[in-house]
């Protein structure tokens, strides 16, 4: 009877309010509609469109060049003969991302020495970018055993030569020559992440908590500047992230020698985006009545924040509704902002079109919760 009696008790508690039972049923729908708009065309490869630019004329950058068109068929592959066009291509976002074959390429293989297929991500479409990466591992590990079938049969035409049988090690190289590796793409956002969520954890507990127990009523009838108090509240959560935005990128680079390439820069655009996710959570604490309703509202919000914001699926090939969604959220901009700028070596002028968004978003929220705090003491809380 005593289970009994606290679980109905509890229940009763959480769900003692209408906004309450709203939000229960609510947040879930709105999750689902949003998160099942994400997936659809995400591993379809005929979305994809790669470059192919060949500077070698021996026999087996041919055979890479038709393993390679067989195995994905479609349009995903388009073939570029001039370089211009293919930097164009790559800075315009008309491809996805570039597959160089490199001068000597056939003459390295026929020598046995070492050799490299180099993949160049595309600069406007980062995120897909990653995915092709991954993809294009496993089908080159599929080209080198064409290869090695390929070295079989000239064997067989030609005892006399000398082939190496053995599978070619296929390798990817990144922008200017460094080793391209999938985590180096994936940190930069996942530091952002870890600010924006550490920051969410902590809004839940602000002013709500503090309407909760009276202490924003004291705070209300004293002579403390409003705006200089939510001004100090929203830095103090932007502080928050910047610090463990910053430790997660520290130890990116102390574990995998990536993450904090560019120390100045990434601490700028963790600075504005956790200031801008800060300035939205102040809205929702002011206006929330109690701590479980803010909780809930904050919860809400990251969590389709995940998904939306480029971090696992690429943006530009989600369903346009998803791609439209995406920009409600300020991860969207800064994970963007700081892969550019760690990974591709971005100036901060050259990532404007992810920090105007930013600085729009951030000012926009502070004056919003400002003017929601002025007016607090007309809410029936209060």
């Amino acid at each position: 009877m005593d289970i009994l009696r606290t679980f109905f008790n509890e229940i009763k508690i959480m769900y003692r309010s209408k906004s309450m039972i709203f939000l229960t049923v609510v947040v879930p729908i709105i999750l689902m509609i949003i998160l099942g708009y994400i997936f659809p065309s995400m591993l379809n490869p005929v979305n994809y469109r790669i470059a192919v630019y060949n500077e070698d004329t021996g026999e087996y950058s041919k055979v890479i060049l038709s393993l390679v068109y067989g195995m994905l068929k479609g349009d995903s592959f388009v073939s570029v003969s001039n370089y211009d066009d293919l930097t164009k291509g790559l800075n315009d976002g008309t491809f996805d991302g570039a597959i160089i074959i490199p001068k000597g390429f056939s003459e390295d293989v026929q020598h046995s020495n070492n050799f490299s297929l180099n993949f160049v991500p595309s600069v406007a479409n980062i995120q897909t970018s990653v995915v092709i990466y991954q993809a294009l591992r496993s089908i080159l590990s599929e080209v080198s055993n064409g290869v090695m079938i390929y070295n079989i049969l000239e064997l067989y035409k030609k005892p006399s030569v000398k082939i190496p049988i053995g599978p070619p090690k296929l390798s990817f190289e990144g922008p200017a020559g460094s080793n391209l590796n999938y985590i180096d793409f994936m940190i930069p956002g996942i530091a952002a992440l870890i600010a924006i969520v550490s920051i969410a954890i902590s809004l839940s507990s602000t002013i709500s908590y503090e309407r909760e127990h009276g202490i924003l009523s004291g705070i209300i009838v004293s002579t403390v500047n409003r705006t200089s108090y939510i001004f100090g509240k929203t830095l103090a959560y932007t502080f928050d992230g910047i610090v463990k935005g910053s430790i997660a990128l520290l130890t990116a680079q102390i574990y995998f020698g990536s993450g904090f390439n560019t120390p100045l820069r990434s601490i700028l655009i963790l600075a504005l985006g956790s200031f801008a996710f800060s300035a939205f959570g102040m809205i929702v604490a002011v206006l929330s009545p109690n701590q479980k309703i803010s909780g809930a509202i904050i919860i809400g919000y990251v969590v389709p924040t995940i998904f939306v914001s480029g971090l696992f699926i690429p943006i530009d090939q989600m369903p346009q509704i998803a791609r439209m969604i995406s920009k409600f959220f300020p991860l969207t901009f800064m994970a963007d902002a700081m892969q550019r700028v760690s990974i591709l070596n971005f100036q901060i002028s050259q990532v404007m079109m992810d920090i105007v968004p930013l600085l729009i978003y951030a000012i926009v929220a502070f004056l919003i919760s400002t003017l929601a705090f002025h007016r607090i003491e007309k809410l029936e809380e209060i």
